[in-house]
């Protein structure tokens, strides 16, 4: 939620549609797009640390399959949220004329190709997922994983819908409530 948070100058970002303005904003505020990628950084990483936990505590080879989704696309996400980083950081500082718009469009459609990547197998996974705990008895919990992985799956066409990227703003809350909710059921160990 950090790496949000400090998007608040940037509200194009992860917009298909506002490549070029995002680039612009983040060169404008490159202390906010650097602190917005660590964060992300640190937080998808944490997310598939979670989700390999999850994978150990989830019944079934699918369940298992779909916690591995996960955490491989929260891995790939963290990788893609280095672009920014890279753009304000290394391109855009020593950059001039029009190849620097078609590097910083390129830097930045990596980093939304890989969330909606992330927010594919984050959708599927949780499809795994939440079946195996409604069926082992957690069935609230399992209700909000299936949900919150069919709201993920449309984000994931975010690269070439602007619908698509607004959806998130559904799916985010859903899947962060899962994230907490069975963390708190695995640190009680269940």
């Amino acid at each position: 939620m950090a790496g949000v948070a400090f998007l608040a100058d940037v509200p194009v970002a992860y917009r298909p549609h506002a490549i070029d303005r995002w680039a612009e904003l983040s060169a404008a505020h490159p202390d906010a797009t650097v602190a917005s990628a660590v964060s992300f950084v640190v937080g998808l990483l944490a997310l598939a640390g979670w989700a390999l936990g999850l994978a150990r505590r989830t019944p079934g080879p699918l369940a298992t399959a779909g916690a591995r989704a996960v955490a491989l696309g929260a891995v790939v996400n963290a990788v893609g949220c280095v672009a920014p980083l890279v753009l304000v950081r290394h391109l855009l500082p020593g950059c001039a004329g029009d190849g620097c718009a078609a590097a910083a469009r390129a830097l930045l459609g990596v980093t939304l190709s890989l969330d909606a990547l992330f927010n594919l197998l984050l959708g599927l996974g949780l499809l795994a997922v939440g079946p195996a705990l409604w069926r082992s008895g957690a069935r609230a919990l399992g209700a909000l994983g299936t949900v919150a992985g069919l709201a993920s799956l449309p984000v994931s066409l975010q690269p070439f819908s602007e619908a698509a990227a607004r959806l998130l703003a559904v799916a985010g809350p859903l899947w962060l409530v899962f994230v907490a909710w069975s963390s708190v059921r695995m640190w009680r160990g269940r």
